[in-house]
């Protein structure tokens, strides 16, 4: 199930009259007054019959005469479709037509004979041809004869009735059912009344008991997440094992249309639609049957759950919790497509909060079968209670319904684009701040560094460096936010804040920037380019404060169908008059109508091109030209999960126990950094997730995905059960969307995960130096050479290479500085776009060597996995230069001694360089041992991906385009191997092989109890590194670490 919730942040004020408010209705865009169910109008549904009564009630009912009376309904429906004032009686105007008839030709003859005698007459007469003078015998035969004529002649119209076959009469009824069944019929707007449900009520009798509980499997997961987040202290993990409709349905109290209401306007915030929708109003409610059997079996007959909760100490507790009843009022909008399933978005908002009661019996044999437990039941209650709180109007949930009818795959991302941000520099901070024994002992300059986020949401989302006691400092720093339609509806604003890093105190705020989104996207500056600003830091205040910040921003979005397939050597207007003559095809009955349905072909053209566009870009690969944009990712379940026991078998292995089954979760990493990780789903070997993330790629043709499943274990380290690679060229090298199945490889468990992908590029071209990884391994080679005129004393020192985290070293040598045997100069690097390298020229004396020179690269400027020569010129340490050097991405040079020429490249990913960091960063040991992991494993051949030939069967514009041949893709691979530090000595490979035992709990870890000391170890350790970090943090600052994302 795909949803989106909406949430209108423009609520109007609320009236307390009770439990009554008013707030716009989401569906209507009109004031609505709504109040929460109350439990005495849930305790006041009537109960259903039980089957006693059923029973009896079918045996008293005489079948004929109930179907009888039902025919004579139905004839009542159609006796007052054709009684209506709109429509006339056509057998009274066929009686009244012949009548006429028979008149006017009996008239027609009769006067028609009397006329042409008379004619006659005086036709002889002005001739002078007489035969005779006519007397009164003649005239009266005349007028007798005419008259007999004009008699026959009607006589004859008339008799056509007799060879015609009489029409059957209508029964007449009692004005009282014509009335019901007006008010049934009434459909213009007169009738303020719901219409009849009963013919609803009794189909989902009959479908309801038949239903697969699988579909229910997503309600089920939305329950498990809200349950996870409340848990209390003594419950450390809660499952929702199964999940069951039962044979009761759920009844439909009443349901009615809609008017539009005020849809088409934006409202509160909230944005206009057009098309065409049907709006309802519907009113549902659920009773449990009571049962006499005091058995679960009988008691399956209504809606339950079946949940296990898992207790201090590892104890189990299976809970039946089952529905005792149910009261909603909601408010839907459908919008209607051509197409089968003919449906598609569905708004849905519920009037109030809906009210409902459960029963909980735990099924523990040390408990009593038959015992409801108040105190679960009121909390698995409220946390459903704050589940559908999110959804009361004004809030709203969007539901795919074609996506879940038609099981189409999603095309397309929900992110609309990306806003880039660049750091440059800050002026004019006032660094002198006031000496104090807490905050600033030394009485030296600020700490500076940036946090960029979103207004409203408050929550900074990514941190520059800290630069420390500079009043300019000089960040030259980038990074990218997905704009997705949360941010849109809010109407959110950049923020950019500029922090004071305090070491023993919480930071103080110096400063903010807002710009409001929408401004950016309509702005033609930023419009798909960076732009140069430069604003003044406001207080929180609004009021201006000290110095100013120079960055750059854009915003830019999806690329279109237009780019696209001029990529491709096609033509766009070609293409877009066949999907609009398919589109007028579909809609030729609605064009029939004439202008007043003109506005809704119109919004069904451009709907029609949106989804057939966003089939042909998936059904292709992305271009070169785009390389970066937004990858969506989303897994929905793993199959056969399971754990192989190792040397642990029990004699009554073949039950069916929980305590075997896994508790998995998973993590994505991307370019080997954690980026998003899903919720634990206990004790279960076809755990549904259904959960994913979209992230900003910068390059996707050098861009590796890695999900690790792990299983969440009581007292042990998590152990993985396995990996899903998915390197990106290879994965989209014909498709833009791809979605499958793969096998989960490399831990000790097996099964297979289920998952999709999607990328769609941005109209965005960054320097190729911009399109790497942020974390890897710099080496550079031996032989390091001077020119220009530098000085003696500098060229006999000894060079020393430093990051962050690691440096190197190289000894002088006759034609400059060369590596010393055996120790090659790698350095392991983090956060690569805010790390530079700094090369210092150390000279030994007496005491503390000294640094005389240095040289200054930032990582920013070299590309990936590619043997680059830079040139850096040597700066004079002096007047605390070198401080300012480390920190400050500046390329101001005052004195010039010569240049430094070296050959470097940058290995993408982590290696074994990175072992002494992954112990201080609990993320980064578990990505090096999901690469472990990966490094044993066997690679994923590549015919599971989609192949040239694979098409999107469903649309056949997409059909059309897949045939199209894709332009050559320029793969960017990075190194064929992990740069490692080789172990040396037979102990070292013992550790080695001892470690890949260990992780697939073999050798010692077999046994829990030696994974359990293993844990205890592991937690000391990290408890120790804790603290320790704490104590020395104080000393030093320590940058902000990346945001994880979880799955909410």
């Amino acid at each position: 199930m795909s949803t989106a919730v909406n949430d209108s942040r423009f609520e109007k004020e609320v009236v307390d009259e009770g439990n009554d408010r008013t707030v716009t209705d989401p569906i209507t865009h009109l004031p609505l007054t709504i109040h929460d169910v109350s439990k005495l109008e849930l305790e006041q549904i009537p109960p259903p019959p039980t089957y006693k009564q059923e029973k009896e009630v079918a045996l008293s009912r005489n079948d004929v005469e109930v179907s009888g009376r039902r025919h004579s309904k139905m004839e009542a429906l159609i006796h007052e479709l054709t009684d209506n004032n709109w429509w006339e009686d056509p057998l009274g105007d066929q009686n009244r037509a012949r009548v006429q008839t028979a008149v006017v030709a009996s008239a027609a003859a009769g006067v028609g004979a009397l006329g042409g005698i008379i004619l006659y007459w005086l036709f002889n007469t002005i001739t002078g041809r007489r035969h005779g003078s006519a007397g009164f015998i003649d005239l009266v035969a005349v007028v007798t004869g005419c008259a007999v004529l004009m008699v026959g002649v009607g006589v004859a119209a008339l008799a056509l009735r007799l060879f015609q076959r009489p029409a059957r009469s209508v029964p007449q009824f009692q004005s009282n059912d014509r009335d019901d069944i007006r008010r049934i019929l009434e459909h213009d707007g007169k009738s303020d009344g719901p219409e009849t449900v009963a013919w609803m009520n009794s189909f989902l009798k009959s479908l309801w008991p038949i239903v697969n509980p699988a579909l229910f499997v997503s309600v089920s997961d939305i329950l498990e997440d809200s349950l996870q987040a409340t848990l209390p202290k003594f419950i450390s993990g809660v499952r929702v094992a199964d999940i069951g409709q039962g044979s009761e349905p759920i009844r439909i109290l009443g349901i009615r249309w809609l008017d539009s209401g005020a849809a088409t306007r934006e409202v509160d915030g909230m944005q206009a639609e057009e098309g065409d929708f049907v709006n309802m109003e519907v009113s549902v409610a659920y009773r449990a049957r009571q049962t006499s059997g005091k058995g679960l079996r009988s008691r399956q007959v209504n809606a339950h759950i079946l949940m296990q909760f898992w207790l201090a100490g590892g104890i189990v507790l299976p809970v039946w919790v089952e529905l005792q009843g149910l009261l909603a009022t909601a408010r839907m909008r459908i919008q209607l497509t051509p197409n089968p399933p003919f449906l598609s978005l569905m708004t849905l908002t519920l009037l109030g909060k809906p009210k409902l009661s459960l029963k909980c019996t735990p099924l523990a044999k040390n408990f009593l079968n038959v015992m409801d437990i108040p105190g679960l039941s009121n909390w698995i209650q409220s946390s459903i209670d704050a589940t559908l709180t999110e959804y009361v109007a004004p809030r709203s949930i969007n539901l795919d319904l074609k996506t879940m009818l038609a099981g189409a795959p999603k095309m397309d991302t929900d992110a609309v684009g990306v806003i880039i941000v660049t750091i440059r520099r800050a002026y004019g901070l006032g660094v002198e701040k006031p000496k104090s024994v807490i905050k600033n002992p030394m009485g030296k300059g600020a700490d500076i560094y940036v946090t960029v986020g979103w207004s409203k949401w408050g929550k900074p989302l990514w941190s520059t460096r800290i630069i420390p006691k500079e009043g300019e400092p000089v960040w030259e720093e980038t990074t990218a936010l997905i704009v997705g339609p949360s941010e849109l509806n809010a109407e959110e604003g950049l923020r950019l804040q500029l922090w004071d890093s305090d070491r023993f105190t919480v930071d103080d705020l110096h400063g903010k920037v807002e710009v409001p989104l929408k401004d950016i996207i309509s702005d033609p500056a930023t419009h798909n380019r960076l732009t140069r600003r430069e604003d003044e830091i406001m207080t929180d205040r609004g009021e201006p404060a000290k110095g100013s910040v120079i960055w750059e921003i854009g915003y830019f979005e999806k690329t279109t169908l237009e780019q696209h397939l001029d990529k491709k050597h096609k033509d766009y207007n070609e293409v877009k008059a066949n999907i609009e003559r398919e589109s007028e095809q579909k809609l030729r009955e609605a064009m029939a109508a004439g202008d007043e349905k003109r506005g809704e072909v119109e919004q069904q053209k451009k709907e029609d091109l949106k989804e057939q566009s966003d089939e042909i870009i998936a059904a292709s690969s992305p271009t070169n030209d785009w390389p970066s944009g937004i990858l969506s990712m989303r897994i929905e379940q793993i199959s056969g999960l399971e754990v192989e026991n190792i040397g642990e078998v029990k004699a009554d292995a073949e039950e069916d126990d929980s305590d075997d089954l896994p508790s998995a979760y998973c993590t994505i990493i991307m370019n080997h950094q954690r980026l998003y990780k899903t919720r634990t789903k206990m004790k279960s070997t076809n755990p549904y997730f259904d959960a994913g993330t979209e992230k900003f790629v910068r390059n996707w043709r050098n861009t590796t995905i890695i999900i690790a499943v792990r299983d969440n274990r009581f007292h042990e380290t998590d152990p993985l059960l396995g990996i899903v690679t998915l390197p990106l060229h290879e994965v989209l090298k014909h498709r833009s969307q791809w979605t499958g199945s793969l096998p989960i490889i490399g831990g000790i468990g097996h099964g297979r995960m289920r998952l999709s992908l999607i990328f769609r590029s941005i109209q965005l071209h960054l320097p190729k130096r911009l399109l790497g990884w942020d974390v890897g391994t710099l080496e550079i080679y031996s032989s390091v050479t001077t020119t220009g005129p530098v000085p003696a004393d500098i060229a006999s020192c000894s060079l020393v290479f430093r990051t962050k985290y690691s440096k190197g070293k190289m000894k002088v040598h006759e034609e400059g500085w060369v590596e010393r045997p055996g120790r090659p100069v790698r350095l392991a690097v983090k956060k690569r776009y805010a790390s530079g390298v700094l090369l210092q020229f150390r000279k030994a004396v007496v005491g503390p060597d000294v640094t005389p020179a240095y040289c200054t690269l930032w990582l920013k400027d070299i590309p990936d996995d590619e043997e680059v020569c830079v040139s850096l010129p040597i700066c004079r340490n002096e007047n605390g230069s070198l401080n300012y050097a480390k920190s400050n991405a500046s390329t101001e040079v005052k004195e010039d001694l010569g240049r430094v020429h070296l050959t470097l490249r940058f290995w993408s990913g982590l290696s074994g360089y990175h072992h002494a960091l992954s112990h201080k960063d609990r993320n980064m040991a578990d990505v090096m041992e999901v690469l472990d992991c990966a490094e044993g494993a066997e690679h994923i051949p590549q015919d599971v991906f989609p192949q040239e030939e694979v098409a999107y069967s469903d649309s056949s514009s997409a059909s059309e385009w897949s045939g199209v041949e894709d332009e050559k893709v320029d793969i960017v691979k990075g190194p064929e191997f992990r740069v490692t530090q080789e172990p040396k000595g037979a102990f070292k490979d013992f550790r080695k092989k001892q470690g890949e035992l260990n992780r697939k709990h073999r050798g010692l870890m077999q046994w829990r109890a030696a994974r359990n000391v293993a844990w205890i170890g592991h937690g000391v350790e990290a408890k120790a590194g804790s603290l320790g970090n704490r104590v020395l943090g104080q000393f030093k600052h320590h940058d902000r670490e990346a945001h994880i994302e979880t799955e909410v």
